[in-house]
């Protein structure tokens, strides 16, 4: 994989959304519900993406919602 940090575009402002957490999918055991928030517009979009997509993810973005159970500030919101 590059080193470029992975992205999803915003459908709205198409800035870059920031990555914030990956569940497992309510319906399909195979898929990971991917949830992203976009701070220009103020949104959130969650998709059903694999879990080796979600796993990308995370090795790219690292684990916000760890971050946050461990006390620490996400990364991408200090730099806000």
């Amino acid at each position: 994989m590059p080193n470029d940090r992975l992205s999803a575009p915003c459908p709205k402002c198409h800035n870059e959304m920031i990555y914030v957490a990956s569940l497992p999918h309510p319906k399909s055991p195979t898929m990971r519900k991917t949830t992203f928030v976009c701070y220009t517009c103020n949104q959130t979009r969650s998709y059903a993406l694999s879990e080796e997509m979600a796993s990308a993810y995370v090795a790219s973005h690292g684990d916000p919602l760890h971050a946050v159970e461990a006390g620490a500030e996400p990364a991408a919101a200090a730099t806000t």
